[in-house]
């Protein structure tokens, strides 16, 4: 599917409405423990209103509790309350393959943008006894570009160790989470710009998703966090630029 690095910086949401449960808003906190909880096993309508019609590709339905067999779409809207209803993504499993621990993320990114003021996203929770929830909601459009094969990830163990007089350690436990680091090379002028005004927008303060580049995508390539570190882009032919970022991502 993604052959380049996909960077998704997401579009505002003007406002969020559930068919059912508690915490709506909370999808649009940029911290995934904050969630929003279905009332009950089963299925919920969830409509976003964008403010304005844009274009878009790409929904990231992340840290989630989906199960196994849960589900999803995404249809677009001419107008609120599933006026004017067209689907784009039809009903296919919500989890990414190759999930970590009990949080799984949706992900989809659509053959070709579409324009839409509004959205309407199906979930459905099929089995267990727990309803469906969810940390983040992330609507935007790919920039997919090409990346040098350097690329990779790094575990980092937030806990803290200390060294204790008998030879052992004393460790108060954290969470251990990755950084991923990627150099974008071949960046024509106007793709240095197109992604500089990202940079310039998103800073290392506000979330975003990189994709890594794979035929299929799976959990550990969706990189939902904050951009760390930028660093200067390097141009080295005026249609031959490079530039190396990475993100750490939210745990």
């Amino acid at each position: 599917m993604t052959k380049g690095i996909g960077i998704v910086a997401p579009l505002a949401i003007a406002s969020l409405t559930a068919s059912n449960g508690t915490g709506t808003s909370n999808l649009l906190s940029p911290s995934p423990r904050e969630i929003w909880r279905a009332a009950a096993v089963g299925s919920t309508v969830i409509d976003v209103d964008l403010g304005a019609t844009v274009a878009l590709d790409t929904v990231f339905l992340g840290f989630t509790n989906a199960t196994l067999d849960a589900t999803w779409s995404v249809a677009t809207m001419s107008g609120p309350s599933g006026t004017g209803l067209s689907v784009v993504h039809s009903t296919v499993g919500l989890r990414v393959a190759s999930g970590i621990g009990a949080r799984h993320h949706g992900y989809v990114r659509l053959a070709e943008p579409v324009s839409s003021r509004y959205l309407r996203i199906t979930v459905t929770q099929v089995g267990g006894i727990e309803p469906m929830s969810a940390g983040i909601l992330l609507i935007g459009r790919t920039i997919e570009r090409p990346y040098e094969y350097r690329a990779g990830r790094v575990a980092l163990d937030l806990s803290k160790k200390t060294e204790l007089v008998d030879g052992g350690f004393g460790i108060s436990k954290g969470a251990i989470v990755s950084s991923y680091r990627f150099t974008l090379s071949g960046l024509t002028d106007e793709q240095v710009e197109e992604l500089w005004q990202i940079v310039m927008a998103i800073g290392e303060s506000a979330p975003l998703l990189i994709v890594e580049g794979h035929d299929a995508v799976r959990f550990s390539h969706l990189h939902y966090g904050l951009f760390q570190r930028l660093e200067p882009y390097e141009r080295e032919e005026p249609e031959d630029t490079r530039w190396g970022l990475s993100i750490r991502d939210w745990g």
